[in-house]
């Protein structure tokens, strides 16, 4: 039987081949794609449908596999040549544009006020400053950030990322560089306690909580997701996509639909990288869980970087649980390992009073660690077996 429509499939090629995609329309460019995953068929039909259901060319990419399915007509091959078109977009678009956003919130700390430590207040006192987060870079954070100690220069350093940052674009390499350093080191300078702690080779379990925790705290995007979305939803274990789509929309209300796929992306890559999470396409799962003792010392120290007195419930109600999700009973226990080891001089627990004191100021705590003569001989207490309760 002859196809009747292949004549107008080669007429559509050759209108796009000429004029490219902006001289054909929406429906056209959608219906073109799907002619390469739904052969001997009228696809113009399912072009309308898609775009009636998704509004637009950019919503129809930003759609998930799911929701495409839902799509009468829509099968497995076309979702995933749809996805695929998508992803190599937000690609194509995340080498050419800024990694952040600055967006201003005028007055958006009259409605949540308990966000007011994750922005920067602009020189107008009614408006606020938070970035988006649309690359997490963590592969490339763990890769190679800890070559930086061998470098006693951040220009040089900065001068390594960007002959070996695996991007074809100079112009990428150099964006990603200078995203690197303005997120790990801030002040431009290499001699940083993250620099001293990455000299002494940890290993990726350690690394990658310790990374976390130092993209959240320059992120508050992230800070933003750990408190308000993935904590709350610790108790069932994880978040759907178009839950955190609609958070982040409410929160960044003037950025495209672009830009939130690509936090999206960026969100779900830097919990699965960097926070022991799991996620397929539509949703992001994570538990309670144990970290390293030697994570743990990184940041705890961050935490409670002067010597002093500390109650528990300070440990229990910062980034160590809400970020991290570290299990409760497996920091405790941590607490009596660093007192076995003189970092700490006290833990007590009595009654309602749950105390540990800090001799040391930070850098000194980690230097007494990892210079330990005897560090790689050190018996830890064994750890609890279990989780604890949120």
């Amino acid at each position: 039987m002859v196809n009747t429509y292949a004549g107008h499939r080669q007429r559509l090629r050759q209108r796009f081949l000429a004029s490219g995609a902006p001289g054909l329309p929406e429906a056209e460019l959608l219906e073109l794609l799907l002619t390469y995953a739904i052969p001997r068929q009228d696809v113009a039909p399912l072009a309308h449908r898609l775009l009636e259901r998704f509004g637009s060319l950019p919503d129809v990419l930003a759609a998930s596999h799911k929701e495409l399915l839902d799509v009468h007509g829509i099968g497995e091959q076309a979702a995933v040549l749809i996805r695929v078109a998508a992803q190599l977009a937000n690609r194509a678009q995340a080498q050419r544009e800024p990694a952040a956003d600055v967006v201003e919130h005028p007055a958006l700390l009259e409605i949540e006020p308990e966000l007011g430590s994750l922005f920067d207040q602009t020189r107008e006192p009614e408006k606020f400053q938070m970035r988006t987060f649309t690359n997490d870079l963590s592969a490339a954070a763990l890769e190679y950030l800890p070559q930086i100690v061998n470098f006693g220069d951040i220009g040089e350093f900065q001068v390594f990322l960007e002959q070996n940052l695996p991007y074809n674009s100079l112009t990428s390499r150099k964006r990603y560089a200078r995203n690197l350093i303005s997120r790990y080191y801030p002040n431009e300078s290499v001699h940083t306690l993250l620099t001293t702690f990455l000299s002494y080779k940890p290993a990726l379990d350690t690394l990658r909580p310790v990374l976390f925790y130092e993209t959240a705290r320059a992120e508050p995007t992230v800070q933003l997701v750990a408190e308000d979305v993935i904590w709350p939803a610790v108790p069932v274990g994880h978040v759907n996509r178009a839950r955190l789509r609609e958070r982040l929309e409410a929160i960044f209300p003037q950025v495209s639909k672009a830009t939130i796929r690509r936090m999206l992306y960026s969100l779900f890559n830097v919990y699965t990288t960097l926070n022991d999470a799991r996620a397929n396409e539509e949703v992001l799962r994570f538990q309670i869980h144990r970290g390293t003792f030697e994570a743990f010392l990184y940041v705890l120290t961050a935490e409670f970087p002067q010597p002093g007195m500390y109650r528990f419930e300070e440990l229990e109600e910062g980034p160590m649980r809400h970020w991290l999700l570290w299990d409760r009973e497996w920091m405790h226990q941590q607490l009596y390992n660093l007192r076995d080891l003189g970092i700490l001089s006290k833990v007590s627990q009595i009654d309602t009073l749950r105390q540990f004191t800090l001799p040391y100021d930070r850098r000194t705590a980690l230097c007494r660690y990892f210079e330990h003569p005897e560090r790689g001989n050190l018996a830890l207490r064994e750890q609890p077996e279990g989780g604890s309760e949120v």
